[in-house]
């Protein structure tokens, strides 16, 4: 949902654009926006994937390679060196940051001691104490897009479960979903967070309508969390606020589906995420004027 978004930005630069994915160009609105376009194999068959992309790469004399999901930065990092080798640089996390913000378990141990960190209580399946409390979520400890989630209201639907192993539990807290636009340069220390409150969203956590929030408390925490990950580029991270605490619920190590409401506020996240990786400072944080932006799909008809 950010290609369109990140497509144009890198072509306001004037770079030179190859794209692919899964389904053929004709399928596709974006595809029109890439200079070359290949259809992919599926990340599922990981070599083939992978040298598919470094084969890409090399016979376009390609630089970078953006990923924007998170099956696809899993895939790629868990064999970074073979395109590193080659002097392709991957426009994402650390292996070390990947590591903890693709577990949502490992992620809520780094913070769950953290006074400056709220943190929702989540345990293993496998480690639910006697006391548990009621309603409480189910997902996939390296779930994406609320993929698996589940409503959990008693005994009987927890022993229901299959595949225990993958599952973490969190207790439910009622709020708002918060969600940030955040990058940081690893380099320079500079950092910018763009927030945003979901007012609608789609049932894989995609915002439609979403009011843009100037909160020094939302952006300072999000600081203080990038630089405790010590995350270099652009990330989204999804908070609930509850008793005017926003708990840290997700890190999604790639661009949100609704990076373009940052662009709308006058901040350009796909460039400012590339510089990163350019070794290049990024652009400072900007005043945030608090404002409704509603998401539009429009039908085009392709040639």
């Amino acid at each position: 949902m950010s290609a369109e978004c990140v497509l144009n930005k890198l072509k306001e630069q004037g770079h030179f654009l190859v794209g692919c994915d899964i389904y053929p160009k004709e399928w596709h609105y974006e595809s029109g926006l890439c200079d070359v376009f290949y259809q992919a194999p599926l990340s599922i068959h990981e070599d083939k994937y992978r040298e598919f992309l470094l084969d890409v790469a090399i016979r376009h004399s390609i630089h970078y390679i953006i990923p924007l999901t998170d099956l696809e930065i899993d895939v790629i990092s868990r064999k970074r060196e073979m395109f590193e080798e080659k002097g392709v640089i991957l426009c994402m996390q650390t292996n070390n940051v990947l590591k903890t913000v693709r577990n949502k378990y490992e992620l809520y141990k780094v913070f769950c001691h953290d006074k400056r960190v709220p943190s929702i209580k989540t345990f293993l399946l496998n480690e639910i104490p006697d006391g548990i409390v009621f309603p409480c979520i189910a997902k996939p400890y390296n779930g994406r897009s609320s993929e698996g989630l589940m409503h959990i209201n008693n005994k009987d639907q927890l022993a229901a479960i299959s595949d225990k192993d993958k599952y973490i539990l969190q207790e439910e807290i009622p709020g708002n979903v918060y969600t940030v636009d955040y990058c940081r340069s690893g380099l320079y220390g500079t950092d910018v967070a763009i927030p945003r409150k979901e007012l609608l969203r789609t049932k894989n956590g995609a915002g439609l309508t979403i009011q843009t929030i100037s909160d020094e408390k939302l952006i300072q925490l999000c600081s203080y969390i990038g630089r405790k990950l010590d995350i270099n580029g652009c990330v989204n991270m999804e908070f609930i606020l509850n008793k005017e605490n926003y708990y840290l619920i997700d890190i999604n190590p790639r661009f949100s589906a609704g990076v373009a409401f940052s662009i709308l506020m006058n901040y350009d996240m796909i460039n400012n995420h590339l510089r990163c990786f350019q070794n290049k400072d990024i652009d400072k944080q900007i005043n945030i004027v608090e404002k409704i932006i509603v998401k539009k799909y429009q039908e085009v008809e392709i040639h």
